[in-house]
C-alpha cells in the first residue's frame, strides 16, 4: 500500500508530483510553484534550496589546542571552550554573520548569507577583531589558572560558494560548498597565533577600513592558474580614509 503525505492546496488547483515540481512553505507546508518567491497560501518567503552567493568566510581556530588537550582534563577543556566558543558566536551574530560549523577546536562562520549585506568581508573582519578583543578576559584567567596561553588564529576569505538551506521555519542551518572554503582553511594555516590573514578578494573589499601587510602568496588552483596573495590585518579598523559613507557601510 502507498500511503501518500497530503498538503495544502488552494481550491481550483491541483498537483501532478509526476508532472510538476514545486516548492513546500516552510511556514504552513502550501505547495507553491517552483519559480515562486512567495507562498501563494500565507505570503512567506520561500527560501531557494541551493544557490550560489558571493559571501565572506571565516575560520577560527584556536592555536595549540592537541597540547592543551593532552595536558588538561577533559572537563576543564569544555570550561575553556565553552566560553570561547561563546564569545565567537556572538562577534559574528554581532556583525550579521552566521554560524556555519563547529569544528571542535575552532569556528568556520559565513558572512552575506542571511541578510545579503554587500560589505559582508568588512563585518567578517569586524567580527575577527571584536573576537580578539573579546577573548581577552579568557585568555587572562587561562594565564592564571593553568599557566599557559590561550590564543586564536583566523583565515578569511571571500568568494562564491554554493549555500544549501538545511532545515525548516523553527531552525535553518547552512552549508556551503566550494573552492572559497578551502582557500579560507590554507590562510588559516598560514596564520601564526593571534593572526588574523585573509585574501586579496577579502583586502580589496575592505581596504577603505583596515590596514594589512602582505604575508605571502598561496598557490591555490583557483581556476585562473595563479597564485592568492595573502595579507595579515595590523590594526583595529581605521578612520575610513575620511569617507563617512566607507565607514558607515562597514558597521
Amino acid at each position: 500500500m502507498v500511503v501518500g503525505l497530503l498538503t495544502p492546496q488552494r481550491p481550483g488547483t491541483s498537483f501532478d508530483p509526476g508532472t510538476d515540481i514545486r516548492s513546500r512553505c516552510p511556514r504552513c507546508s502550501y505547495q507553491n510553484p517552483s519559480s515562486g518567491r512567495f507562498c501563494g497560501e500565507c505570503g512567506a518567503p520561500l527560501r531557494a534550496r541551493c544557490e550560489r552567493r558571493q559571501v565572506s568566510v571565516l575560520l577560527v581556530d584556536v592555536s595549540g589546542f592537541t597540547a592543551m588537550s593532552e595536558r588538561l582534563d577533559p572537563e576543564e577543556v569544555r570550561a575553556i571552550m565553552d566560553p570561547a566558543f561563546e564569545v565567537i558566536e556572538d562577534a559574528v551574530h554581532t556583525h550579521d554573520g552566521t554560524v556555519n560549523q563547529f569544528l571542535g577546536d575552532g569556528v568556520m562562520a559565513l558572512f552575506g548569507v542571511v541578510a545579503r549585506l554587500e560589505d559582508h568581508a568588512c563585518r567578517a573582519l569586524r567580527a575577527a577583531l571584536t573576537i580578539q578583543e573579546e577573548l581577552e578576559p579568557l585568555r587572562e584567567v587561562v594565564r592564571r589558572e593553568h599557566g599557559f596561553e590561550f590564543r586564536v588564529r583566523m583565515g578569511v576569505h571571500t568568494g562564491s560558494v554554493v549555500l544549501g538551506v538545511i532545515g525548516g521555519d523553527l531552525r535553518t542551518d547552512y552549508t556551503a560548498a566550494g573552492q572559497t572554503t578551502g582557500v579560507a582553511a590554507r590562510l588559516l594555516s598560514l596564520a601564526r597565533a593571534d593572526e588574523i590573514v585573509v585574501s586579496d578578494n577579502t583586502r580589496a573589499l575592505a581596504d577603505r577600513s583596515f590596514a594589512f601587510a602582505e604575508l605571502s602568496r598561496l598557490d591555490v588552483a583557483n581556476g585562473k592558474q595563479s597564485p592568492i596573495r595573502a595579507y595579515t590585518v595590523l590594526s583595529q579598523p581605521l578612520e575610513c580614509g575620511g569617507s563617512q559613507l566607507a565607514c558607515l557601510a562597514c558597521r
